[in-house]
């Protein structure tokens, strides 16, 4: 009589579990196209925005890659202080302060915005790479070695870029950088 109330309560919790429960859920998972698409807009509407704006208003010089058909496709360049040095090139060994921020969007705001999530303009050291060899899990991302090309040693700019030329994660980026440092 026991073994018969557990396995009836066994099987009534089994069918419960298997066949209730996942008829209930909804499936919200999305395809690549789908978050694409979905980053694409965002960033979009971004640069409708006062904040976007305002960049071209405060900055030297600036390269709109959005619509070239090159590796850089996508990249916007902000240039704020051209600096003293040489131009970057590839190959050298370059010194890098910068904040990162992310493009988001979320339920109830009325733009999308940018949330700073990472930095290290307050650490003891920049970061130190070698220009031409992105490393994204070390934070240098091709966006970002894209558009340190275009810069000079002690210069100071503003990039923006989607996730295609940054962490491949459907979260485009705007990184603030100062080169501080450019081998000989």
């Amino acid at each position: 009589m026991k073994n018969s109330i557990f396995f009836r309560s066994l099987i009534t919790t089994l069918l419960i579990i298997f066949v209730l429960f996942p008829s209930c859920k909804k499936d919200n998972t999305k395809s690549p196209a789908e978050l694409y698409a979905e980053e694409m807009d965002i960033l979009e509407r971004f640069k409708e925005t006062e904040t976007y704006k305002s960049w071209f208003d405060s900055a030297e010089m600036v390269i709109d890659s959005s619509d070239a058909a090159s590796q850089y496709k996508g990249l916007v360049y902000f240039q704020f202080e051209k600096g003293w040095g040489d131009t970057v090139q590839l190959g050298k060994r370059v010194g890098i302060r910068y904040d990162m921020y992310y493009i988001l969007d979320s339920v109830g705001a009325e733009e999308p915005y940018l949330v700073k999530v990472l930095s290290n303009v307050t650490d003891a050291n920049p970061r130190v790479y070698q220009v031409g060899s992105p490393d994204p899990y070390s934070g240098v991302y091709v966006g970002l070695d894209y558009g340190i090309r275009w810069m000079h040693c002690y210069g100071k700019s503003r990039m923006l870029f989607p996730s295609t030329l940054g962490g491949n994660d459907y979260v485009s980026r705007v990184m603030d950088v100062h080169i501080t440092y450019m081998s000989k």
